[in-house]
């Protein structure tokens, strides 16, 4: 289901540029564009709600310990 919803607004966002693009008349192409906008602040905020829920893998390399540096007191 969410897939389907993220699918329905990147396809708003190409119809919504498709207009903007075959617009002529100003007022409709600031229309076009706040709606734009408001499409392309919906995908962003689910894309990070996604990528907040997505499981981080450990790493499975080792640090190295960094030995403290040696101050020579001049």
């Amino acid at each position: 289901m969410q897939r389907a919803m993220a699918r329905r607004v990147e396809d708003e966002i190409r119809k919504l540029c498709r207009e903007l693009l075959a617009g002529k008349d100003d007022d409709q192409q600031i229309q076009k564009l706040v709606e734009l906008r408001a499409a392309l602040r919906l995908h962003i905020e689910r894309l990070r709600a996604r990528a907040a829920d997505y499981p981080m893998v450990p790493e499975r390399r080792q640090q190295a310990a960094i030995p403290p540096s040696e101050s020579t007191g001049d």
